[in-house]
């Protein structure tokens, strides 16, 4: 799946929605950001979880606050 760069016009317009001030240099910065955010999430999506049962953890957790008392 090929993943389209993220514009610096797409942040700006974000930005906007945002009702964020950002400053040029900013927008330049943030596109690449997320531009590398979006790949690795690209990424993820592509791992085969057919047949694997979903977790909340990896490990059992256990209550570790104490009874309510009045």
């Amino acid at each position: 799946m090929a993943v389209m760069p993220i514009a610096r016009d797409d942040v700006a317009h974000l930005a906007r929605l945002s009702r964020m001030d950002l400053a040029e240099a900013e927008l330049d910065h943030l596109a690449a950001q997320l531009d590398v955010i979006i790949s690795a999430v690209a990424r993820v999506q592509e791992v085969a979880v057919e047949g694997v049962p979903p977790t909340s953890h990896a490990v059992p957790l256990v209550n570790v606050f104490r009874d309510d008392v009045e």
